[in-house]
């Protein structure tokens, strides 16, 4: 397992890509579920890439998608480099690497409102609902 440092450095590597719903790709765009997929592939995790979800994920699948996949952390007590799912629309259905700055926490995902991936203060996406940890061999 790559330490938490080099997770949020690969994650803020995507900073200012664009977003794109179902995106994979650091030239063409990432989603919320793109920038874990992709992330995670640039340190061999195994981390399956599922597809064929609608702009308005279904929680329940993506929650019970992650627990097949990571580790399921408590919220709190989350670490630099986990995983936090945010509520959108009254659903769990958001994905965001946790991270720290000087500033505090914060939270580097696919933005599809600004339209990329961005890092921003925690206090703006709001808690995490749930939290999980990237695991060697997915």
């Amino acid at each position: 397992m790559p330490e938490a440092e080099l997770l949020i450095g690969e994650a803020r590597r995507w900073i200012g890509v664009r977003w794109r719903h179902q995106g994979r790709d650091f030239r063409r765009g990432v989603d919320c579920a793109g920038l874990l997929v992709c992330v995670a592939s640039r340190f061999d995790l195994g981390l399956e890439d599922r597809r064929g979800y609608g702009r308005r994920q279904d929680g329940r699948i993506l929650l019970q998608d992650l627990h097949d996949q990571l580790k399921y952390i408590s919220v709190s007590t989350y670490k630099n480099g986990d995983i936090g799912v945010f509520m959108e629309q009254g659903c769990p259905a958001h994905l965001g690497f946790l991270a720290t700055s000087d500033t505090g926490s914060t939270v580097i995902h696919a933005h599809a409102g600004r339209r990329q991936v961005v890092e921003e203060d925690l206090h703006h996406v709001g808690p995490p609902v749930a939290v999980f940890r990237l695991r060697e061999g997915g």
